[in-house]
């Protein structure tokens, strides 16, 4: 099974990608192969796959769902992912699309988290820069298109958390998974828990 990153433009730096592909490791029993698509492998010590976009941010997340670039289920993380627990959760889920339900405003889509099958070409090539003025991100244009998902918080209740929601400055609690959705970023808390478990 792959599991997935997107790294364009210099917002992030390799290490985002390599401490996020040793977390998965450390964190996970099942087999995977860790691969970024990205515009710029310098620096990267996993298996990567040429972007092929020049969507910028967010909106380059699409480029996942372009027909034949993996073949098979996909779970994708964002960049900005901290992984505190076992995530083997991720591998189990075997239903056609899990997404978050967003942390803000709950009632939307959060794609930082995501696992979906083969099947969703569609995503990208009925992608227009129209939607990119319509339209607020890539998640935005997930719930338009895929309104039937399964949501993270109901497959694996209590496991994915967000730090700056559930208030988590003096540790993860019971999460396994941390977003930093927004600001702070990881390399923004360089004392306490997060630093010894980013790396």
């Amino acid at each position: 099974m792959f599991v997935a990153c997107v790294k364009v433009g210099t917002l992030y730096g390799p290490e985002y990608v390599n401490r996020l592909a040793a977390m998965v490791a450390r964190n996970t029993t099942r087999a995977h192969r860790f691969v970024c698509l990205t515009d710029d492998p310098r620096g990267l010590t996993c298996e990567f796959l040429p972007v092929d976009t020049d969507l910028t941010g967010w909106w380059a997340k699409l480029a996942l769902f372009k027909d034949r670039v993996f073949g098979e289920r996909v779970i994708y993380l964002d960049l900005d992912t901290v992984i505190c627990g076992n995530i083997d959760f991720l591998f189990d889920y075997t239903g056609p699309f899990a997404i978050l339900r967003s942390f803000l405003p709950p009632s939307r889509y959060g794609s930082a988290v995501m696992s979906f099958i083969p099947g969703l070409g569609y995503l990208w090539n009925d992608f227009t820069r129209d939607v990119m003025a319509r339209l607020y991100g890539d998640q935005d244009w997930i719930e338009e298109r895929v309104p039937a998902v399964d949501c993270w918080q109901d497959i694996a209740p209590g496991a994915i958390g967000s730090y700056k929601v559930d208030g988590l400055e003096d540790g993860p609690k019971d999460f396994a998974i941390v977003c930093f959705h927004g600001e702070p970023k990881p390399h923004d808390v360089t004392e306490g828990w997060v630093g010894d478990v980013w790396r």
